[in-house]
């Protein structure tokens, strides 16, 4: 008994195995793809630069097709602070120039 149990889950084991193989194969084919360089061929004395594999190469990371969701409470906490009415230190002294520590009217130039 104990041995047919062992042969139904070696079984089960292999096919396991089979079915994930190719998404494997999938993604170590993309990180090879990546990974290879980008081949340059000379021809008649001209060189012709490999465009495509360049394209590929400095293309923007694919994004997944929509994000989720977030909370109104979590879109809050992600905004900046300029928006959320925070206080900021460099944007006060920015705004107050030289009466920055010294004066309660901001620095305006001389027209």
């Amino acid at each position: 008994m104990r041995e047919s149990l062992m042969s139904g889950l070696r079984a089960a084991l292999a096919l396991a195995l089979l079915l994930a193989l190719p998404s494997v194969r999938a993604d170590e084919a993309k990180k090879q793809e990546d990974a290879a360089p980008c081949i340059e061929v000379q021809v008649n004395g001209e060189r012709i630069p490999a465009w495509d594999c360049l394209q590929r190469k400095l293309a923007p990371a694919t994004k997944p097709a929509k994000s989720p969701a977030l909370p109104e409470a979590e879109r809050l906490m992600r905004q900046p602070g300029n928006q959320l009415m925070q206080y900021n230190l460099e944007g006060t002294r920015q705004r107050m120039g030289d009466a920055f520590g010294r004066s309660v009217v901001p620095q305006r130039p001389a027209r």
